[in-house]
């Protein structure tokens, strides 16, 4: 009956039953009552975001893959949950879909790798990571897998090639990894996150295409946390989210044996993102170099793209440090993830734009160019 508790119980999301289009909506924002997690702490002091809302944004109209629709009638009927733009670091847009609360930390997806690589970028500044190094002299646990020849550069641009299959219908490869890092209950016998990782074969030679493999990300968490002599969360906190003043803790995903998907199991606050995209649009904010954002913008490889998984998405696009460069607009540079995320560094206009969804479907092209161009129409409004 209504109110029973255990209808309500049969009713959650599982470990078995999370990601799909049932309790997808709910589990993006309840990571930590399903897997166990690694935190993240905030600044003692937060970043103030000066308001100075715009919420005629809202009315903006947007080429969509089907059609131009006003914003407001995307964000409604587009399963988005969240939409924060910054200008000049102040806080010109917030909008939280119903049901959202203002202090709930969502799972990013793959923006976690643009996190990853920003780390990475902060410990080669420090001089505590060699991004031309063999991973193998890094992680010494690696050699004998396809990764004992690929650089930590080769990582972070994903043109490391090995043996596996990126499907999110789920295929068998991506559903191994799953149990691997935790997020799939795992059958007897599966290895956990590290192992899987030391044991992927060789498939190519790697540099010569641009190949979207999410372990690869995971390997370069386990090379930063490494160098950084700490564990992941740890050097993010250290390094990236206690100095870009966020206000809220985040928190990252972890196996069984307490390793991190560095590739896709960060969930923070929504502003929060956005105060990480800050980071770049202020040409690193002194916690990376400004030579290393410089590359990130002007220095991914055009003809491994052009060779890549996603050359249709767009036609001059790179993927440089773990970040998109679209090649449409200058200097902007975009993380993105499945089920509908988008970390948007409009680095020339000063403008951030952050979208966090819940798509029932995980991978659409179509759906993450309409979000490009959700955060392409806002950043040309707001910025100029």
């Amino acid at each position: 009956m209504p109110g029973d508790p255990t209808t309500v119980a049969r009713l959650r999301a599982t470990l078995a039953d999370w990601l799909t289009p049932d309790h997808i909506g709910w589990s993006v924002r309840h990571v930590r009552e399903l897997l166990p997690t690694e935190r993240i702490r905030s600044a003692a002091q937060p970043r103030e975001l000066p308001e100075r809302f715009e919420p005629t944004l809202l009315d903006l109209t947007i080429e969509a893959h089907d059609g131009p629709v006003a914003l407001h009638d995307l964000l409604h009927d587009g399963e988005r949950d969240a939409l924060v733009v910054l200008h000049q670091g102040e806080l010109v847009l917030e909008w939280l879909a119903p049901g959202v609360r203002t202090d709930e930390q969502h799972l990013v997806f793959s923006i976690t790798k643009s996190v990853t690589g920003l780390l990475a970028g902060a410990l080669s500044s420090r001089g505590l990571l060699d991004l031309d190094a063999l991973v193998v002299d890094v992680v010494p646990e690696v050699a004998g897998s396809a990764f004992a020849t690929a650089t930590v550069r080769q990582l972070m641009d994903m043109e490391a090639s090995f043996a596996f299959v990126e499907d999110y219908t789920p295929g068998p490869d991506l559903t191994a990894y799953r149990h691997a890092a935790g997020w799939y209950p795992a059958p007897a016998g599966a290895p956990a996150l590290r192992n899987f990782l030391a044991t992927r074969e060789p498939d190519g030679e790697h540099g010569e295409r641009f190949r979207y493999l999410s372990p690869a990300i995971d390997l370069l968490g386990w090379v930063c946390a490494a160098s950084a002599g700490t564990t992941w969360a740890e050097a993010v906190e250290r390094y990236l989210w206690q100095p870009a003043g966020t206000e809220l803790g985040a928190h990252v995903t972890l196996d069984r044996e307490g390793t991190p998907r560095a590739a896709g199991g960060m969930s923070a606050l929504p502003r929060d993102v956005a105060r990480l995209g800050q980071i770049v649009a202020e040409r690193g904010a002194g916690l990376v170099s400004e030579e290393f954002v410089d590359d990130l913008l002007h220095a991914g490889h055009r003809e491994q793209w052009a060779r890549g998984d996603f050359a249709s998405m767009w036609a001059d696009g790179a993927y440089r440090s773990c970040w998109y460069t679209p090649n449409i607009d200058p200097d902007v540079a975009l993380g993105m993830g499945i089920h509908g995320q988008m970390l948007y560094v409009d680095v020339a206009r000063e403008v951030v734009v952050v979208v966090l969804s819940s798509w029932s479907e995980p991978d659409d092209e179509q759906w993450h160019l309409d979000n490009h161009a959700i955060c392409r129409t806002i950043a040309h409004t707001v910025g100029g």
